[in-house]
């Protein structure tokens, strides 16, 4: 099988599992905690965050003003920026219904960021992440310094993601359950 043929099953097998908002609390919570104890996660100074949608882990919690935080923000090249925001308050719905900063919100240096949490569909023990089909995230990561950690629920690790040459590896998956590094 090819892989975007691969690719494509895997996320039909992944988009069909339903999380209930009591285990997607109780799973955001154990990710939180987790990612909390590093010693990465305390000594930086800009983390990037996503704002999740209704199937993803809820990283607002991430939140911290003791901290630098960042959002995505879509390019009219069809690309991303991270901007600053002071509150979650600040952020606005954007492209794709996607909250993120507004227009007026300071663009961070992507060389600035300590850690990004990334979203997707499925990860594997290697950090492979595969994410929603249109390289956004792909294109991206390879610009922006720091640690990049992906962020996913139990059911979202698969023994292999499917690659290609041009999806981004991450140093770090988190799951409720556990941490893996690259």
């Amino acid at each position: 099988m090819a892989t975007n043929q691969e690719k494509a099953k895997v996320r039909a097998e992944i988009s069909a599992i339903r999380i209930r908002p009591e285990e997607r609390e109780k799973a955001s919570s154990a990710i939180y905690d987790r990612i909390k104890s590093f010693e990465a996660w305390q000594n930086a100074q800009t983390v990037l965050l996503y704002a999740p949608l209704p199937d993803e882990p809820d990283v607002m919690r991430f939140f911290d003003t003791s901290k630098r935080v960042c959002f995505p923000r879509f390019k009219a090249d069809r690309g991303y920026e991270s901007a600053i925001v002071e509150s979650i308050q600040d952020l606005v719905v954007g492209k794709f219904g996607i909250q993120e900063p507004p227009a007026e919100a300071d663009e961070v240096n992507a060389s600035d960021i300590d850690i990004t949490l990334v979203p997707g569909l499925a990860f594997d023990d290697a950090c492979n992440r595969l994410g929603r089909g249109r390289g956004f995230y792909d294109r991206w990561l390879p610009q922006i310094s720091g640690i990049k950690i992906g962020i996913g629920f139990d059911h979202q690790l698969i023994e292999s993601v499917p690659t290609e040459t041009h999806d981004h590896q991450l140093e770090m998956v988190v799951v409720p359950s556990r941490a893996m590094n690259q």
